[in-house]
């Protein structure tokens, strides 16, 4: 089985660890922002294994990009999967499943910036 080294921008780190903090101190919850960032990690480390699992996003511009989104905790990661160098670069974090309205709004300047 093909194996991808998985990336994560810093934009998308500086969303989790955005993700993490407010879990841990906004709701006092430090257990639950810990095994956060952990199913987080162990998601995001799952995509070296068949990363093409999940549907490719159906709004543009991250159509065109071929841009797929995970779920994970509440969580949606999005990334990009680079057949040629067998990576996968996960460039986006947010909370909730974004609709597609929300989706083309944030990403319509480009597909790592936004929240």
């Amino acid at each position: 089985m093909r194996s991808y080294e998985v990336r994560v921008t810093p934009s998308a780190m500086a969303q989790i660890r955005d993700a993490v903090r407010y879990v841990r101190d906004e709701l006092c919850m430090p257990q639950a922002a810990a095994r956060l960032l952990d199913e987080i990690e162990e998601a995001a480390g799952s995509l070296s294994s068949m990363p093409n699992r999940f549907r490719i996003v159906r709004v543009e511009p991250l159509l065109s990009s071929g841009v797929r989104r995970m779920n994970v905790h509440g969580y949606s990661l999005f990334y990009r999967v680079d057949e040629t160098s067998s990576a996968v670069d996960v460039f986006a974090v947010f909370y909730g499943t974004p609709s597609d309205a929300r989706i083309g709004r944030v990403f319509r300047g480009g597909t790592g910036n936004g929240q």
